[in-house]
């Protein structure tokens, strides 16, 4: 008999990692849960590489876009499994296109989001879980310029200097993402010459979250 499949769970809320630990550990079904910690940060100091499954809260505040995110997970041979509000947003399509295998929001009870991790960690998404199409990205962008363009764009308002203590980059360095992500905006037809302009670009592209889905989950 094959074993179960291995799950992490990286989640903001310890309330939440509790939870979902002890439900996915009990039952007629349970499943191994390893590593639970919550930041990203966090998980990549201690994962192993060797998760199966990885459920990912969806709202992580930090500096590397989710998709950014579960397409590492895919190149390393785990899939990722979002927690979060969303799952018709061109973020989660993007997450989906990337190589998240299902999107659980948080409307679910705490017993049918664990039967649906377990479901979907053998291969059977839930309809309810199961993440639509993603549309073609506007602007073909490399990880590093999205992931500066999507600091830049926050609502914090990051500088390039700062972004550039936080990333390990020089300043110019910062500058230089920043133009080059623009300029590919700017050649497909898409102006980017504010903050906001820049945001509303990635929203439509799904790399990063409507801040109004953040402030409606209290979490901005």
């Amino acid at each position: 008999m094959p074993a179960p499949p291995r799950l992490d769970v990286v989640h903001t809320s310890p309330v939440v990692t509790t939870a979902l630990r002890h439900e996915l550990r009990s039952g007629a079904t349970p499943v191994r849960v390893e590593t639970t910690v919550h930041s990203w940060a966090d998980f990549r100091r201690e994962w192993d590489f060797a998760g199966d499954v990885v459920i990912v809260d969806a709202l992580l505040d930090d500096h590397l876009p989710l998709p950014l995110k579960v397409r590492a997970l895919r190149r390393l041979g785990s899939t990722a499994i979002i927690l979060g509000p969303g799952r018709e947003t061109p973020f989660a399509r993007r997450c989906g296109h990337e190589g998240a295998g299902a999107w659980i929001e948080p409307s679910q009870g705490l017993a049918e989001t664990a039967r649906t991790i377990r479901e979907a960690a053998l291969g059977v998404v839930a309809d309810h879980a199961r993440i639509p199409p993603a549309e073609p990205p506007l602007a073909a962008l490399t990880d590093r310029e999205l992931q500066v363009l999507a600091l830049y764009a926050s609502t914090r308002g990051h500088s390039p200097a700062y972004l550039g203590r936080v990333l390990a980059l020089r300043t110019e360095t910062v500058r230089s993402h920043l133009e080059r992500g623009r300029g590919r905006y700017r050649r497909a037809g898409i102006a980017t010459h504010t903050r906001s302009s820049v945001r509303e670009a990635l929203v439509r592209d799904g790399w990063v979250l409507d801040a109004q889905v953040w402030s409606a989950a209290g979490r901005d």
